[in-house]
């Protein structure tokens, strides 16, 4: 397959997937999951063995946010360590980690369609997987700000014993960006590999993992760029100008990872030891079109081109279906 075959068939497959409106689902079951998220993540920072652990958790986020977004979070977050909540350490937590993983579901069912298969495992296994991915992702988060923070505490302290105090401070400025990429590539690995209902081997670099994380970085820089020197949010919305801002990080987030699941799916079914579209496994045939979610694309609603396609598939599955039936009976008669 050709860099523009590959291309033509994720822009084909984005449009039939309808990503775009996938992506606004997403942002709406992040903004939900967020601030739960936030306080399962301060209530962890107590176990942190630094200082003011808080405070480098939100330097690391303000780092790779948005300013008007950053604020929103910042406030609720000061709200929430102004205001302690001692439930929030037995059943409230539990609550708290339920609602928080409600995006992570969400990316699940994103990331079926992307494969082409139905969800075939019991509630509790994937609200499990959810569960699991929102634990570890906040692990991941505050093991990377309490390396960066006594790392760079013990950097610093050695870098001035040897007289290269400033180009150890340009140097670690610089590599929170590297560390930011590897956080986002272990977690998309992690989505990628947990959240799907297919069986495939885990792989820590993959080129849906690669994409998103490029893409998050880039989107996230650009948009930050856009909405503090070019955008008009407040002008436009008035008080809920931040929101917006967050809203519309939040979209892009769910964008990009989805795109991402999207890449890994057309390359593996594009493999020769991969995986057909709709089967679950190398090896195994994929089940009747009709029985598979693409045959009625999403966006077959929003795009002409997707709904010819959707027909087509529809169509194909009638005459899959009509061949069955009317070939040889177990007794080698032809059934009409």
């Amino acid at each position: 397959m050709s860099v523009w075959q590959f291309l033509k068939l994720l822009a084909r497959r984005s449009l039939d997937n309808a990503v775009t409106d996938r992506a606004a689902a997403l942002a709406y079951y992040f903004l939900f999951s967020l601030f739960p998220f936030l306080v399962f993540l301060v209530t962890l920072t107590a176990y942190l063995p630094l200082r003011n652990a808080s405070d480098q958790l939100l330097a690391r986020v303000q780092a790779v946010m948005p300013r008007e977004a950053f604020d929103i979070i910042q406030d609720h977050l000061r709200d929430v360590l102004n205001h302690p909540r001692p439930r929030l350490l037995t059943l409230g937590l539990v609550l708290t980690l339920w609602s928080a993983s409600s995006g992570v579901d969400a990316l699940r069912a994103a990331l079926n369609l992307s494969y082409d298969v139905k969800e075939s495992r019991p509630f509790w296994l994937t609200r499990g997987f959810s569960l699991l991915l929102t634990v570890l992702g906040s692990v991941a988060v505050l093991l990377a700000v309490t390396m960066i923070a006594l790392g760079g505490k013990a950097g610093f302290w050695l870098a001035a014993k040897v007289g290269l105090s400033e180009a150890y401070a340009l140097a670690w400025a610089l590599l929170r960006w590297p560390v930011t990429a590897l956080v986002i590539l272990g977690i998309a690995a992690l989505l990628y590999y947990l959240l799907p209902d297919v069986k495939q081997e885990f792989r820590f670099i993959t080129p849906g993992s690669i994409v998103c994380t490029g893409l998050w970085l880039f989107s996230t820089w650009a948009f930050t760029l856009y909405a503090e020197h070019f955008g008009s949010y407040n002008a436009t919305y008035g008080s809920i100008g931040g929101v917006m801002v967050l809203m519309t990080w939040l979209y892009l987030t769910g964008l990009v990872f989805i795109v991402g699941g999207e890449i890994n799916a057309i390359i593996e079914q594009a493999s020769l030891d991969g995986k057909v579209r709709g089967a679950r496994a190398a090896g195994e045939a994929a089940p009747p079109l009709i029985e598979r979610p693409s045959v009625a694309a999403p966006g077959a609603t929003a795009t002409a081109g997707a709904a010819e396609r959707s027909q087509e598939r529809i169509e194909r599955a009638r005459e899959a279906a009509t061949a069955e039936r009317s070939g040889p009976d177990d007794h080698g008669h032809t059934l009409h």
